[in-house]
This record gives C-alpha cells, structure tokens and sequence, in this order.
C-alpha cells in the first residue's frame, strides 16, 4: 500500500515538475519577426512589406519599371538587391529585409563599401523594412527636382507607410495618420501609430502610440541614436490624453499626458502650415 502511494505521489510530482518547467520556458526572440513593443496587454506589431507591395505601388504612381536580372549592385546587409530598370537610363535598387532597423545598417553597409569610391551616389528612401535606392540618370546638387520619378517614388512611400509618420530633415510623410489615429483615440477604438523621426546624422527615434480604446500606451526608442550619450533605449508608460501646445516659432507640438512617467510625453512638433497643407488633416 506504501509503495502504492509512493509511486503516485513520485508521478504527480514529475508531472508538476514537468508543468513548471513548461511555464518557465520563453522563446528566444526571433529577429526576422516584425518589431513588437508591448506591455499591459497592449502590443504595437510591425506590418512588413514585400517586394511585391513596393513594385505594384510605385507602378500605380507612374515609375515605369521593368525587372533587369541581368544587372547587378552592392550587395548591402547581406541582402541583394531587385533591380528595375526606368526609361533614360535609370534604374531602382529594392532590399527587403526582415525590420526596419535592418535598414539602418543597409546605408552604414554603402557607406563603408563606396568610402574610397568614385560612386555615382543614388537617392536613398526608407519605408518600413524596406529600403529603395534610386540612380537617377541627372547630375549637380539636389537631382531629386530634375528627375520625373522623385514625386512618383515619395508618393508611394506615403501610400506604404500604414500606420507609420516618418520625419525626415522638416519633411514630413503620412501626416493623415495621425488625424485619423487622434479620431480613433477619441472615438475610444483600437488603433496603433508608429513615428519615426532622423536626427541630423541620420539615426532614427521611433515613438510608438497604441490604444485598445480606453487606455493609451507610449514608448520611447532611441536605441540607435549613435549620439544619444548613456541615455539610450526603450521606456514605456501609460498615459491618459493627448494636448497640443503652440511654440513660440508659431509650431504645433504634441504630447501625452497624465502620463504614470513623466507626467507629459514628447510626441512631435509640427510646421502649422504643414497641417493646413493636406486637407486630409
């Protein structure tokens, strides 16, 4: 009877044992998996595009492109490029990658490999986990307002950006979203916002914005801002609105509030003019 009674307790204990040990088992993060930031059950998830996005988008906005397998480029971050040819002479370079910081590394890769290069240098466009690099056939300074395919590629990046604002040296992509995301926050409706913002040398701050419909999550990311000092990563609270204040250069700038850190939360700052622009916003 004792042994009885030994031999089920020994199998309910290896039975808990197995259980706990179960429990305690995390995955390792997977760094091909789109970019998560989470907490309190709320989580913004990365969409991530493909090739097939980037080309059927750039096509509805007039870049003429025809696949050339036969051309080659840099390989950058150990991606190869998909090159497409453009009438005159030009041509597109698309690398996708797993996440958008991926891309980051990508153009520190150019310039590594074109440092000592007599290189014809294209025209650089982030848009998610996707980098495009455009050589247009034109020369001198700023060819982007030379070449008939500059407005075709920025109005597709703005197509593809989703839920993404991307800020970059004033210039301001999908600001439309963030009417619609102020719209989804005072409806109390789910929603999520991402913004990426460049600093000077080109590092970018990404602020995530995430709501379930009743409360409001903010995380700060500055994790690749090479000249961020000691006070680079990611924090995360909680906060209740969003107010809008006007600088004294007569600027719009953005915050979170009641937030459980901090109290208020930088968002952006944006030209008013650049509102009044898109009558989107």
């Amino acid at each position: 009877m004792i042994n009885k009674w030994r031999s089920s307790y020994l199998i309910m204990l290896g039975i808990a044992i197995l259980l706990v040990g179960l429990a305690g088992c995390k995955s390792e993060p997977n760094s091909s998996s789109p970019h998560v930031i989470s907490s309190d059950g709320l989580a913004y998830k990365e969409t991530r595009l493909t090739e097939e996005d980037i080309v059927k988008t750039l096509k509805a906005n007039n870049v003429e492109l025809t696949a050339d397998p036969a051309d080659s480029y840099f390989k950058l971050n150990h991606v190869k490029p998909s090159i497409y040819a453009l009438p005159g002479k030009e041509r597109i370079m698309v690398y996708v990658y797993d996440n958008a910081k991926d891309t980051k590394k990508a153009r520190l890769d150019f310039a590594e490999k074109t440092k000592v290069m007599d290189v014809n240098s294209p025209l650089f466009y982030n848009v998610k986990n996707v980098l495009i690099l455009y050589q247009p056939n034109v020369s001198g300074e700023r060819p982007q307002e030379k070449t008939a395919y500059h407005s075709g590629i920025e109005s597709s990046i703005e197509q593809l950006l989703g839920d993404e604002i991307y800020i970059q040296h004033f210039k301001y992509y999908n600001l439309v979203k963030w009417k619609s995301f102020i719209n989804s926050f005072t409806n109390h409706q789910a929603d999520q916002l991402k913004i990426t913002s460049l600093t000077i040398e080109g590092d970018p701050i990404y602020i995530y914005l995430t709501t379930d419909g009743t409360k409001l999550q903010y995380v700060y990311d500055n994790s690749e801002d090479a000249y961020g000092g000691g006070d680079t990563g990611d924090s995360i609270t909680e906060c209740t609105n969003i107010e809008q204040e006007k600088t004294e250069e007569g600027n719009i700038r953005y915050v979170a509030t009641g937030c459980q850190i901090g109290d208020k939360r930088y968002i952006m700052t944006v030209p008013e003019d650049s509102m009044k622009k898109d009558s989107r916003i």
